[in-house]
């Protein structure tokens, strides 16, 4: 019997996982079958269960797949950036790449949202999301403190802050595009998030940060009356 390398192992698994991240996104956690796996990825069912214990385990390996890949490849274009504007911009056209991906590759956008409606349910998925939004706003800090070093961004900002808004920002966008649906384009959701980032580099003019209002908190909900505001 040939020897099976640890690379052809990796390339099988890679490929399970490759077809299950293109089910499970047309189809969601529920609808998705071990069956459906085997024939996108070409393979039987005891190569599948080989590599993975069942469709819980399955579905993990492709969060972290859907959730990790890209970082390399984001790192090789903001290298091509000139300014901190540019790779802001890069960064943001990386993100809708990766969501879209194209007619070989699945993206991660039906993926991703298919992954917040388990965290509730699924600790292992929810720690996946937490890393990946870790991973998310560590890359975005460097960016923002990149900006403020070079005068691009104002130097009154808090760059941890600013980092994790804007990757909620763009996550806001995958959502928007599970309710859309059809009506969904890029071609106005992009425009939308770059607006953003003229915001950001007109503020790096002015001097000192602008007033904000503290709202204090008041309890609303739709099966009763709102809260009295105080005197």
């Amino acid at each position: 019997m040939p020897r099976v390398t640890a690379e052809h192992g990796q390339g099988v698994r890679d490929r399970i996982v490759a077809a299950a991240l293109q089910v499970f996104g047309d189809r969601g956690y529920h609808g998705a079958t071990i069956q459906d796996v085997v024939r996108g990825s070409g393979l039987s069912v005891g190569a599948i269960y080989t590599y993975f214990r069942g469709k819980d385990d399955l579905f993990l390996a492709t969060c972290d797949l859907a959730a990790g890949r890209g970082f390399g490849e984001l790192a090789a274009r903001l290298a091509r950036g000139r300014t901190v504007a540019d790779k802001l911009a890069i960064a943001i056209s990386f993100y809708f790449d990766a969501a879209d991906g194209d007619a070989a590759n699945p993206g991660n956008a039906d993926f991703l949202v298919q992954a917040w409606g388990r965290a509730e349910a699924e600790p292992a998925v929810r720690e996946m999301l937490e890393r990946r939004r870790l991973q998310l706003v560590a890359a975005a800090t460097l960016l923002a403190e990149e900006g403020v070093v070079r005068g691009e961004l104002p130097r009154w900002v808090d760059v941890k802050r600013l980092a994790r808004a804007c990757t909620v920002l763009l996550d806001g966008f995958l959502l928007v595009r599970a309710e859309e649906g059809p009506r969904y384009t890029r071609d106005q959701a992009e425009p939308d998030a770059r607006e953003l980032i003229a915001a950001l580099v007109a503020a790096s003019s002015s001097p000192t940060r602008p007033p904000l209002r503290e709202v204090q908190r008041r309890s609303f909900s739709l099966l009763g009356r709102s809260s009295e505001a105080p005197n």
